[in-house]
């Protein structure tokens, strides 16, 4: 079975991707927050389901609530699929309730507002799926009770406190951004996650594990937690993933190679080590959420310039910024690099008011 995942981005989130790859092998995860995002991610699983291939197909929703048009989107989607031979399960666990509408319009919608999803989403797979692992359950069955206290609130419950270190080092957990790295961002909250089981009997584990979260964290992302600090670790480690994607993250202004990433903010480090690791490309440049535009280079261009001419922004020859006019903001990375490629060549032919006329509908 080919299982896609869709979870929020909290610890409760998380925790039911950590749990469901201890039942299935085949699974592909998404991560959504609340508004735009879970639509855009839910059109995202429903094009990747091949629709030629005879494995049967979970699309399986945790710690989100769907709206009515959301949910009826996924069942049609899914109804599509089904007319063409295509074996489709649906599969929602919640227990937010807002999502009480769909809950009562959609069988596979499931809620239940006295758990968290953690706990909704181990015990319903234990019901219905085998752990791929022996003493999977013995290792799941303490961490899903302390996500339980502390995602509602339980502050005798079971594990609290080291709950509480658990969320925020989810919300912290920042190194690696989801929207350039989403698989190795996903990853390393994992990696970070499955040190909790050690620590959940220890007395004083929760201290124990504050106390050593930020030398698991260097480890996690590679570095030696003795020798190194963190700024430079993390920014080993972005770049050796960055320098992965050269060929599909370049763009070219004015006749100089640029990197474009999304989303990354305080590049400052990071764009020097990369543009010195990486001699071929002359500048690079950020562009945050709400189109910001942060720009570096390292003598061989002037970003000032492009700042001025295409952001109306400015600064220095080898740091500056801008903005991108008229931006849409967009969680699929290709969706930026469009409309930046758009920006530089309508620019370049004096049309920018005409490209995004066209482009947006102004």
């Amino acid at each position: 079975m080919q299982v896609f995942h869709l979870s929020h981005i909290d610890l409760d989130g998380y925790g039911c991707q950590f749990v469901s790859r201890h039942f299935f092998e085949n699974i592909t995860y998404y991560n959504a927050n609340y508004g735009k995002e879970v639509s855009a991610r839910l059109k995202e699983i429903i094009g990747a389901i091949p629709k030629h291939s005879a494995q049967k197909v979970l699309v399986l929703v945790t710690d989100l609530n769907l709206t009515l048009g959301e949910a009826e989107f996924l069942q049609k989607e899914s109804e599509a699929l089904r007319l063409q031979g295509k074996e489709v399960e649906l599969l929602l666990l919640d227990h937010h309730i807002t999502g009480q509408d769909a809950a009562q319009s959609y069988h596979w919608y499931h809620l239940d507002v006295e758990r968290s999803a953690s706990k909704i989403t181990y015990e319903t797979l234990k019901e219905h799926y085998k752990p791929l692992q022996e003493g999977a359950l013995e290792k799941l069955t303490p961490m899903v009770e302390m996500i339980n206290s502390i995602d509602i609130w339980q502050e005798e419950g079971f594990g609290f406190e080291l709950g509480k270190v658990c969320m925020r080092m989810i919300a912290s957990t920042h190194e690696l951004n989801r929207f350039m790295f989403d698989v190795e961002h996903r990853a390393y909250k994992f990696a970070l996650l499955e040190h909790v089981p050690s620590y959940i009997h220890q007395e004083n584990g929760a201290v124990r594990f504050d106390n050593d979260l930020f030398r698991l964290k260097k480890i996690a992302l590679g570095g030696d937690p003795d020798a190194e600090t963190m700024d430079n670790i993390a920014s080993n480690a972005q770049v050796a993933l960055l320098s992965r994607k050269k060929e599909a993250c370049s763009v070219a202004c004015e006749g100089k190679k640029g990197f474009l990433s999304y989303s990354m903010g305080g590049i400052s480090v990071l764009a020097n080590l990369f543009l010195r690791q990486n001699p071929e490309f002359d500048f690079y440049m950020d562009v945050s959420f709400r189109g910001n535009v942060s720009l570096r280079s390292n003598g061989k261009c002037d970003v000032s310039s492009i700042s001025k001419q295409y952001f109306n922004g400015g600064g220095h020859k080898n740091a500056s910024g801008g903005k991108i006019e008229g931006f849409k903001e967009s969680f699929s990375y290709y969706d930026i690099k469009e409309q930046l490629e758009g920006v530089f060549a309508q620019e370049a032919a004096g049309d920018s008011d005409g490209f995004f006329a066209n482009r947006f509908g102004f």
